[in-house]
């Protein structure tokens, strides 16, 4: 792949979303291997949107060889017809002449899903060589969303500190994450801060 020298380059505030860890929500137990973890895909889709802008990436995948098809017995005694799709997945970001690829299979009961889990497998893989959702490939998580969480509750409540009025604070508390305003340490700090005017 021949890319071109980027037009743009990374900007201290797209690394910071980048590096941002994926919410609780976004990372699941795998289902068949034990101590590993899985991402939905849509949340590395938000990421991705939400740090080059929509239509700024491109996805391309291209089948290798055949969709395997095979019938097995299931434990109950059925018949079941499993696809199994080997795909290569590119992602290039043109403007910051970024561009990944990865090899991904998937088995699922429907060819074209089979197609579609190849593919989301490979777009978060890709992701964390970029660093979009490294914490959880690193098995580091929980650890990371939690520190993030921290250091996000400790500069709203620095925020917090510096308002002279309720007002002031009342309407700085409209504009937080919900997760921030439920936040036991925020609340307890907000309402010492109440007491205290």
């Amino acid at each position: 792949m021949n890319m071109e020298q980027p037009k743009q380059f990374l900007t201290p505030e797209q690394i910071a979303l980048i590096k941002k860890p994926l919410p609780k929500e976004a990372v699941t137990p795998h289902p068949t291997k034990q101590n590993l973890s899985t991402i939905k895909a849509i949340y590395v889709t938000e990421r991705l949107n939400d740090v080059f802008g929509v239509g700024s990436w491109v996805i391309e995948t291209d089948i290798i060889g055949d969709i395997i098809e095979k019938t097995r017995k299931t434990s109950t005694g059925k018949d079941r017809t499993e696809y199994t799709a080997i795909l290569k997945t590119c992602l290039s970001i043109p403007d910051y002449g970024i561009y990944y690829e990865s090899i991904a299979s998937s088995v699922n009961d429907d060819p074209g899903d089979a197609c579609k889990g190849a593919t989301t497998d490979a777009i978060t893989k890709i992701c964390s060589y970029i660093g979009i959702g490294i914490d959880v490939f690193k098995g580091q998580h929980d650890a990371a969303l939690n520190s993030y969480q921290n250091e996000s509750v400790t500069k709203y409540i620095d925020a917090v500190n510096k308002f002279d009025t309720k007002e002031e604070i009342t309407e700085f508390a409209k504009t937080l994450p919900d997760d921030v305003k439920m936040n036991p340490t925020f609340r307890k700090s907000v309402s010492d801060k109440l007491k205290s005017l």
